[in-house]
């Protein structure tokens, strides 16, 4: 079997090559073709665990959902992962490389890069009957063509089509597109087969006198405009994504820190289908005022973002709330920090070899090179008003952390992991305080959790006087599934599919 290939380039970052890509690798599955994603160079700090332990990103894990497959490290063959001052932790095939800066990525460095990425397409190609490729950026930089491990050099590998994805709410769309093209050499403008306007608002009519320029400026065709959608979110990949969940009624007040080196804060977006439940962002120019929770997410990077609150004055805002009864979460990162201390005798983050934490909870965390990462399941220990009610039950996750912590003084696990992939095990997983408010824990996804996330909404309901939600809500994996649906919906009536078929043809 070879598959047909198809590929997603945009004008720009953030013009939603992901969520296109997710609309046709569920769009072909309903087709009835067996699909797969694949983006061979990626740079993110929302990342995903394989079932074989592999770390690849957060959208390709979102596309292989929505093609209805698991995911493996062969749709991401690189991944990338920002430490700060240029320089970046190198992931090959889900397991760690090497940290390096612009520089040590060199040419003997890409051409091995891009043999890599070959294989692992080839790889693809010979398991699926439809590879959709997604590219990063512009591949029109002009100033990193060279470089370039994501557009036009992975695209001719395969002579793969281009759909060039522009983003036509922010403005200049029409011209980034011309634009575009004209910067693209001769055989790269071949590849370039269609042109998509996304996230348009408005008279479609209005927009055709552009189309029509486009299309004579350029001689491609443009196959679809598709429509600014709401009433459903797919996940993001880019922190640029990240926005306060405010709604009209607000009863629950969710603090989240928002770290400099944030990842994994699609833990957060199970949130959303709290009713009444709103999600603020807080940074150095806010006010953490009195929220009903703080969440401390996770970070690339524990040492510099705990040196960041401690500097900013959030770190003592924390305390102070802590002070005043106000439960603290911390994921991963989040975790580390709420510590007494954090070690780093490798200098594996940064030349701090010890620092201080928010002294939350009984641990001391220690950073060695060696990176853990786990698909886990695990049941709830820890006591508390958080967990007394749901103890013995059973929750999913997964695991990425380079540093691991040490309970102190009998101090109380707050779950209890009984799976990492396919092997059995019996590993205790983060800590609650002495008087249940503050807990932490290693587990992402650990919100995706429905009974989990809505008894933690109906304690902090209690705590206000208010009535507690139903618990038979619908299931994130069901929400997730409609969105899928809707999104695929919404792409098929907006693009010309007979003509994507044709191209790919």
């Amino acid at each position: 079997m070879t598959a047909k290939t198809i590929m997603l380039q945009g004008t720009a970052s953030n013009v939603g090559k992901s969520i296109l890509t997710t609309a046709l690798c569920r769009i072909f599955a309903e087709d009835e073709y067996r699909t797969a994603p694949f983006k061979g160079w990626n740079m993110a700090l929302n990342s995903y665990v394989t079932k074989d332990g592999g770390e690849v990103g957060i959208a390709q894990a979102i596309q292989a959902q929505a093609a209805g497959i698991d995911i493996t490290v062969d749709m991401q063959p690189f991944l990338l992962k920002p430490k700060g001052k240029g320089e970046s932790q190198v992931i090959k095939h889900g397991r760690p490389l090497a940290d390096l800066g612009i520089k040590e990525q060199d040419s003997q460095y890409r051409q091995f890069a891009l043999k890599e990425i070959e294989k692992s397409l080839d790889n693809l190609c010979q398991k699926f009957e439809i590879v959709v490729m997604e590219g990063a950026g512009s591949p029109a930089e002009i100033n990193i063509k060279e470089q370039d491990l994501a557009n036009m050099n992975v695209a001719k590998l395969k002579q793969t089509p281009v759909l060039l994805v522009a983003d036509v709410d922010r403005g200049g769309a029409l011209a980034s597109v011309v634009g575009t093209i004209e910067l693209l050499e001769a055989e790269e403008k071949e590849l370039v087969t269609g042109i998509i306007l996304n996230k348009f608002r408005g008279d479609r009519e209005l927009l055709e006198p552009g189309i029509k320029i486009v299309e004579e400026e350029t001689g491609i065709p443009v196959v679809g405009v598709i429509p600014h959608f709401h009433g459903f979110r797919i996940p993001a990949e880019d922190s640029v994504a990240l926005t306060d969940l405010q709604k009209q009624e607000v009863e629950i007040e969710i603090a989240v820190i928002k770290l400099p080196h944030i990842s994994n804060f699609t833990d957060l977006e199970p949130f959303e289908q709290e009713p009444k439940t709103s999600l603020k962002f807080i940074d150095q120019n806010d006010q953490l005022d009195n929220p009903d929770l703080i969440i401390i997410p996770g970070t690339k990077n524990t040492i510099d973002d705990l040196l960041y609150l401690q500097e900013t004055g959030l770190a003592a805002e924390i305390k102070s709330a802590f002070q005043e009864d106000i439960p603290v979460i911390g994921i991963c990162g989040g975790y580390q920090m709420l510590g007494q201390k954090v070690y780093d005798p490798e200098e594996t983050e940064s030349n701090w070899q010890e620092l201080e934490g928010l002294n939350l909870l009984p641990i001391t965390t220690t950073f060695s090179s060696d990176k853990l990462t786990f698909q886990a399941e695990a049941v709830v220990e820890g006591g508390g008003e958080f967990f007394t009610d749901i103890t013995e039950s059973e929750v999913e996750g997964y695991e990425i952390h380079m540093g691991t912590s040490q309970l102190i003084n009998d101090a109380s696990p707050a779950f209890r992991i009984k799976k990492r992939g396919q092997k059995e095990v019996d590993v205790a997983d983060g800590t609650v305080s002495q008087n249940g408010l503050v807990f932490g824990t290693y587990l992402h996804g650990i919100f995706d959790n429905d009974q989990f996330r809505r008894n933690l909404i109906n304690k902090l309901r209690q705590r206000k006087g208010l009535d507690s939600l139903r618990t038979d809500t619908i299931s994130r994996k069901d929400k997730l599934e409609e969105s899928y649906e809707q999104l695929a919906t919404i792409v098929r009536e907006n693009l010309d599919l007979d003509r994507i078929y044709e191209i790919m043809e």
